[in-house]
């Protein structure tokens, strides 16, 4: 329990310390050129994301019927923004500068404590070599930290998420992104969200990144003791690639582009084989086992999926599934994961004009 103590205490300082830091002047000239820079930055990932998947598939193969289609549209596309859309996203974006100060800030306040010892020379106050240094680097604090932090970021913001949806707070904040029903702007629809909820979402990441580096302490329940684990080392360039990627694939999930990750595994051929069996013989086995296997194409072939941006796409169209923001892991946990049905019906009258990103309809009739 001391140790918990100790690890809370810690945190707080940092906090305190943080928020002392960020009110001086010189502070607040670095906060607007950093969200200047990121809000620059916001713009360059939208278009990359957008249209490289495309550019990529083009170069890849020349065959059109090996090229992979877009995610057809089923749910009504929001053709065009109001003013209070434009407001929330721009709020959003320069929200995101003071984002991005306060998580590299704290990464700095931690890794330059004189007593901590655990990150070595990189920038203490004895002569360390500042944040940014490539000295210390290692697959042990760039490379395994990766996958824990995005696991312990969507174990929150699935919590969070479902609670957005309950009925009583709904309304008044995660509805206004779900009156996109088809997103296909990337990380400009996935910004066109309520202030409040963007703020909670953008510091998860922060929360992930405190509760891998600083670990968790022993904590005694009911008499039971469940031990938890002292921390990790999170180098720069591992938190640039956490917050990097998760731009990127909270992008890809508010496309029309078809991006699937995954990777080999024997154990999900052999249960999707048996699953394909049951699902054959029964048709209510096939509506349980839809809401427990990965992408049916993908485990058949023996890969396990890690990202699928159709899955997002379902949640859009059903809200009460998917709600998590990078994997389905947790939602596969708690029991709220719903996968792609590629014989969902098509609405024609709903589908994109490629040069417009426009419903077809609406561009004939005007």
């Amino acid at each position: 329990n001391n140790d918990g103590d100790n690890k809370a205490t810690s945190s707080s300082e940092l906090l305190t310390q943080l928020l002392s830091d960020i009110s001086t002047p010189q502070s607040l000239q670095d906060l607007f050129v950093l969200t200047t820079i990121v809000v620059i930055a916001l713009e360059i990932l939208n278009q990359l994301v957008y249209h490289v998947p495309t550019l990529l598939q083009n170069l890849l193969t020349n065959d059109e019927k090996k090229k992979k289609k877009a995610i057809p549209v089923r749910g009504k596309h929001l053709d065009n923004f109001t003013v209070k859309d434009y407001t929330f996203i721009m709020i959003n974006k320069c929200m995101t500068g003071l984002f991005v100060y306060c998580y590299f800030g704290y990464l700095w306040s931690v890794r330059k404590l004189e007593e901590d010892d655990s990150h070595g020379d990189c920038c203490n106050k004895s002569g360390g070599q500042g944040i940014f240094t490539t000295t210390n680097l290692s697959i042990h604090n760039t490379i395994l930290p990766l996958p824990l932090l995005f696991i312990i970021y969507d174990f929150f913001y699935t919590l969070l998420h479902w609670f957005l949806h309950m009925k009583a707070v709904y309304a008044h904040v995660h509805k206004h992104h779900h009156f996109q029903k088809a997103p296909s702007r990337a990380n400009i629809d996935a910004v066109n969200v309520h202030p409040l909820e963007f703020f909670l979402g953008e510091f998860n990441h922060i929360l992930a990144l405190v509760l891998v580096v600083q670990g968790v302490g022993t904590v005694s329940v009911g008499g039971y003791i469940t031990v938890g684990y002292r921390g990790m080392d999170v180098s720069w360039v591992c938190a640039v690639l956490f917050i990097g990627l998760g731009g990127i694939l909270a992008g890809l999930n508010h496309t029309r582009h078809d991006v699937v990750l995954s990777v080999p595994s024997s154990s999900v051929a052999t249960d999707a084989s048996s699953d394909t069996d049951e699902t054959s013989s029964s048709s209510s086995s096939s509506s349980t086992n839809n809401n427990t296997i990965s992408d049916s194409k993908n485990s058949s072939k023996g890969y396990l999926t890690i990202f699928d941006s159709k899955h997002h796409d379902v949640h859009h169209r059903i809200p009460q599934s998917n709600y998590g923001q990078y994997t389905v892991f947790w939602d596969r946990i708690f029991g709220t994961f719903r996968d792609y049905d590629e014989n969902d019906r098509v609405n024609p009258a709903y589908q994109l004009d490629p040069m417009t990103g426009k419903t077809v309809v609406v561009n004939k009739s005007d």
